[in-house]
């Protein structure tokens, strides 16, 4: 190999490693500062869904909460969520970095690109598993817990009717859960665009200085 050709396969190298800082920084973002906000305990006790939900049923019903307890069993219920939800990142990064080693492995310094309909596949597998991780924990950490949360436990038909209207309520096709998906799928819609258009600008930087630097003239 030529000392020239060795510069062209470092800065083929380089352009490689930036591509996958942008899918990286990406990613993390995605999850951590645009998906995380959407299940964190909100500002305000009065735009907590899930805490709402279930005072409005216990009112209508007539029967008394512990608040504490519904505090402790809804903020498991979101830290869990957002542990859970780590696994998006793995989702992601391993998609895309598959369709990177793809173009690697035809040996020639090809120009990275992802497409929509990549980025549509892996956006596949990422909403069916956020979907499974919110039916699992919905029954676990809610549904599961409720009997802890009434001070009248001899109201047994009421507590079962609130069972049944907060699950219809937070289930896969309950209005909860569609709020929620319609978010992220609007964040994830946002962060693919972004995506799409750095690894394009990083594309453009690395043919323009292949071209116009004196090193490899």
């Amino acid at each position: 190999m030529t000392e020239l050709e060795t510069l062209q396969r470092q800065h083929y190298q380089a352009y490689v490693k930036a591509v996958k800082e942008i899918i990286n920084n990406n990613t993390i973002a995605l999850v951590d500062s645009d998906i995380a906000p959407l299940i964190k305990k909100p500002p305000l006790d009065s735009m907590d869904q899930v805490k709402s939900k279930l005072l409005a049923l216990a009112k209508k019903e007539n029967l008394v909460l512990e608040t504490e307890t519904l505090n402790l069993i809804v903020s498991q219920f979101r830290e869990k969520l957002e542990n859970r939800f780590q696994i998006i990142k793995k989702i992601r990064l391993d998609g895309l970095f598959l369709e990177i080693d793809k173009i690697l492995e035809k040996k020639d310094e090809q120009i990275i690109k992802i497409t929509k309909k990549q980025l549509n596949s892996i956006n596949s597998q990422i909403k069916k598993e956020i979907k499974d991780i919110l039916n699992d924990l919905v029954q676990k950490n809610i549904i599961n817990n409720l009997d802890k949360l009434f001070v009248e436990q001899d109201k047994e038909i009421k507590i079962n009717r609130i069972k049944s209207d907060i699950f219809k309520y937070l289930n896969s096709r309950g209005i909860y859960q569609k709020q929620l998906l319609e978010s992220i799928d609007f964040k994830i819609l946002v962060k693919d665009t972004t995506l799409i258009n750095g690894i394009k600008e990083q594309a453009d930087r690395y043919i323009f200085t292949l071209n116009n630097s004196r090193i490899f003239n």
